[in-house]
């Protein structure tokens, strides 16, 4: 019995040692990113944004976006012989198994509700706005000329080597998904004929799959914070602006008849990256300068974590999760059905 017990103090003293070391080295981090919108004298390449890399910890979409995957699980589509006896049925709303909605602008204060604690094993910590610090800051630069305000946020993480450090997403502004698409190239018009106007998606929804819209988000890449005896702050980010560019008038109108070779300007969403590493120091106020935006970050010291997250916190944070997906699918439901109603 005794042996046991000793064993048990032994293998608890290890745990504890070893969450000790791992709690050494969170920081607390607040971003704050602006677009300068004086006229630069300054080039830029026709550059098309880096795709988003899945590696990277979004915490912005999460206080965003709507899932209305069960939605989707839940409405029922047409088969082929339900296409082919009943037209009106056939016109119910499909969406993809795997559906995010996001508006149509970013919100400039991404920040959780309520203030929050770090605990061990957890990732990084999105932080209520009563936790920033950049308060000043925010309403000096905004007195500025030609400056508007793109995103404030604040977190928590525990900081590893590059190797094993993930980047933070980050991305603003509006969403240019309407009109161009991810590669900066304009959304082609619809040809007005008997087959664009058929409805494939809702009259064959049990076979095809909807394709899915990435936002094209006017501020979007990623901020990677690694720690290498002294901490790194490397950015990785794109600011899109809408331009015309000078291109051949058969690429533009590739479906015309009448096209020809001739030079032709033609819209185009331009992507203007900012891409530094540099090292810092803890608690220093750094400025990211950069002729069409500026970033103002501030890495600072806090209070380690020494717990582990309750478990009560864990049940109720997946209620909470249950709760807020079936008032997306209720209310979602809700808005189809009535206008089935007005469509019958």
């Amino acid at each position: 019995m005794l042996r046991n017990f000793a064993i048990s103090i032994a293998a608890l003293t290890a745990m504890t040692a070893s969450i000790n070391a791992q709690a050494k080295s969170w920081f607390e981090v607040e971003v704050f990113v602006f677009e300068r919108q004086s006229n630069s004298l300054e080039q830029w390449q026709e550059n098309t944004a880096t795709p988003a890399n899945r590696k990277n910890i979004d915490l912005i979409t999460p206080m965003i976006s709507n899932d209305i995957t069960g939605v989707a699980l839940g409405l029922t589509g047409c088969t082929s012989t339900d296409w082919t006896s009943s037209e009106v049925d056939c016109q119910d709303p499909l969406v993809s198994a795997n559906k995010t909605t996001f508006p149509s602008q970013v919100p400039f204060s991404i920040a959780a509700e309520s203030p929050q604690v770090a605990y061990l094993g957890e990732g990084p910590l999105l932080l209520a706005e009563s936790q920033s610090e950049f308060a000043e800051i925010i309403s000096t630069v905004r007195r500025e000329k030609d400056v508007r305000s793109l995103l404030h946020i604040t977190w928590q993480q525990d900081m590893q080597s590059r190797n094993r450090a993930k980047p933070i997403r980050i991305f603003a502004g509006k969403d240019f998904s309407e009109q161009f698409d991810y590669a900066g190239n304009p959304v082609a018009e619809e040809v007005d004929d008997e087959f664009s106007t058929f409805d494939f998606t809702s009259s064959f929804g049990s076979f095809v799959d909807e394709p899915q819209t990435k936002p094209v988000w006017e501020l979007d890449g990623n901020i990677n914070i690694y720690l290498s005896h002294y901490l790194f702050i490397e950015t990785k980010l794109a600011l899109r602006k809408p331009i015309q560019k000078q291109t051949n008038q058969s690429d533009y109108y590739q479906y015309s008849v009448d096209a020809n070779d001739e030079k032709v300007m033609s819209p185009f969403l331009q992507s203007i990256p900012m891409v530094q590493n540099r090292r810092v120091r803890s608690g220093e106020v750094h400025y990211f300068d950069h002729p069409n935006m500026g970033i103002i970050m501030q890495i600072r010291k806090m209070e380690q974590p020494t717990t582990t997250k309750p478990a009560e916190l864990v049940l109720e944070d997946d209620s909470l999760t249950e709760l807020n997906a079936e008032a997306v699918t209720e209310s979602m439901a809700s808005g189809i059905n009535s206008t089935q109603r007005q469509l019958n």
